[in-house]
């Protein structure tokens, strides 16, 4: 089923209000699922746009920094389509839910719409806070969008999310590790440049580089009789 473009800013704005009834256009799956995983690579793209100050300063050029936010936003939707699986094992093992894959993973996507404002985090001091409340915000998107889509209570569907991130971050820290060293292999490939990341290593390096017009000038020579060139007196 294809959606139209209303039905799809109404499905955005339903999950952002953490209104109920976001998961009956996902059990139809079609445009519906579809429009779950654009939203969950819009949502990395603007985190990745959000955290690109760390580019910037690094002097990566424009078409690396293009390739290295594209490859942040692919790397933060797998991380989530991993988590999706975490949260449909337990759903169809734990808990005896029959629903597909898809479904849950359309669900767990379509919770990162939060996310899609992401890129606010760009903001000097206020970043760390809106990153932090976007954060928030989408976690709860997921539960409300879990407890509807399997019909579970909210606390029952608070349990099962968290569980769900425990279980990544442990695969995080035990078999996925080869995976996360090829996705930082894969963000400094992308930017060409070594990554500096410490905060007194990036004012170092943005002193290192004067604007123009700043520039120190160079010590005048004037003639002195019979050709020879020197300094001031």
């Amino acid at each position: 089923m294809m959606l139209d473009l209303g039905t799809a800013i109404a499905l955005i704005r339903d999950t952002l209000l953490l209104r109920p009834g976001t998961t009956e256009l996902l059990r139809l799956g079609g445009g519906a699922l579809r429009l779950a995983f654009y939203v969950l690579l819009a949502a990395g793209l603007s985190e990745a746009v959000g955290e690109s100050v760390v580019l910037f300063v690094n002097r990566v050029s424009p078409r690396r920094f293009a390739i290295s936010l594209l490859i942040s936003a692919l790397i933060f939707a797998f991380g989530y389509l991993f988590f999706a699986l975490s949260v449909y094992l337990l759903a169809r093992y734990a808990l005896r839910i029959e629903v597909p894959f898809s479904f849950v993973a359309g669900m767990v996507a379509l919770g990162q719409a939060p996310r899609l404002f992401g890129y606010l985090s760009f903001i000097p001091y206020l970043g760390l806070p809106i990153s932090v409340l976007l954060w928030i915000w989408s976690v709860v998107a997921t539960i409300v969008g879990v407890a509807e889509g399997l019909s579970l209570a909210p606390l029952e569907a608070l349990l099962t999310v968290a569980l769900g991130a425990l279980i990544l971050v442990s695969a995080q820290r035990t078999v996925g590790r080869p995976l996360i060293a090829l996705a930082r292999l894969a963000r400094k490939q992308a930017a060409g440049v070594p990554l500096v990341t410490n905060r007194h290593q990036w004012l170092e390096l943005i002193d290192s580089a004067p604007e123009p017009g700043l520039a120190e000038p160079r010590a005048r020579t004037r003639r002195r009789p019979g050709g020879k060139a020197g300094g001031a007196a």
